[in-house]
């Protein structure tokens, strides 16, 4: 019975065997080539998300890379306090007037020495050069060219004579006319106007001659002041026109 159960178990283990594969048929190892190796999966529990802290920029990024939208552009820049005049402030409310004003440098032109003498005579100043009139006498212009007016005119020549060493300059020179109750003669270039020019040498004399609007301008009781040269004495002249 026993030898019979033992039979019938051999038999069942022998049909169960799998056969021997055929010649060049490949094995199961060869049909399934093994699966990769898979990707180690995230140890942190938030689902698979990246770390804030390195996946994502941080919020800092907002300070360092774009400028603030409620800073205005240039922002870095310091204010100036408009009361201490800084560069570009057009307020002076921080100005003061200096201590000490003729430290800072002249505040008004500076008043030339002045030489009066009567129309006539002639005036000698204090450079060794000598200023006289001339002649002054009274005129009737007619307008030519644009800009001139028609009129009385007053027309004085004056004579600078150098009794210095030196050359002395008189491209420089003015000359005006003034007279009663502040009234002024207005200088036209109206014929024969012919102002001094150049340079006067030693023991020379040059002439000018200048034309004065005035109207009336006969009997005129009349100031004539002549500066030869920039920043020289001024030879002042009075007397009546003809």
């Amino acid at each position: 019975m026993l030898a019979t159960v033992g039979i019938l178990l051999a038999f069942t283990v022998t049909g169960c065997a799998p056969e021997p594969p055929a010649d060049g048929a490949p094995t199961v190892a060869e049909q399934e080539p093994a699966a990769p190796p898979s990707a180690e999966a995230p140890s942190d529990a938030g689902g698979g998300e990246p770390d804030g802290d390195e996946g994502a920029p941080s919020g800092d990024s907002d300070d360092e890379g774009t400028p603030d939208e409620t800073d205005p552009v240039g922002a870095d820049v310091d204010d100036e306090d408009p009361g201490t005049g800084g560069a570009g402030s057009g307020d002076t409310a921080g100005w003061k007037a200096p201590d000490d004003p003729a430290a800072e440098g002249p505040t008004a032109a500076p008043v030339l020495p002045e030489v009066s003498g009567r129309i006539g005579d002639g005036i000698a100043l204090p450079t060794e050069v000598v200023v006289s009139l001339s002649s002054i006498s009274t005129t009737t212009l007619t307008a030519e060219t644009p800009g001139e007016q028609s009129g009385p005119a007053v027309v004085v020549e004056v004579q600078v004579r150098n009794e210095s060493d030196e050359p002395q300059p008189v491209d420089s020179a003015t000359v005006s006319l003034s007279a009663g109750a502040g009234e002024i003669g207005v200088p036209t270039w109206a014929a024969p106007n012919d102002p001094l020019h150049g340079e006067v040498p030693p023991g020379a004399t040059a002439d000018g001659t200048y034309v004065f609007m005035l109207d009336p301008a006969d009997d005129r009781s009349v100031t004539v002041r002549v500066n030869y040269s920039a920043g020289k004495p001024v030879a002042a002249f009075t007397g009546m026109t003809p």
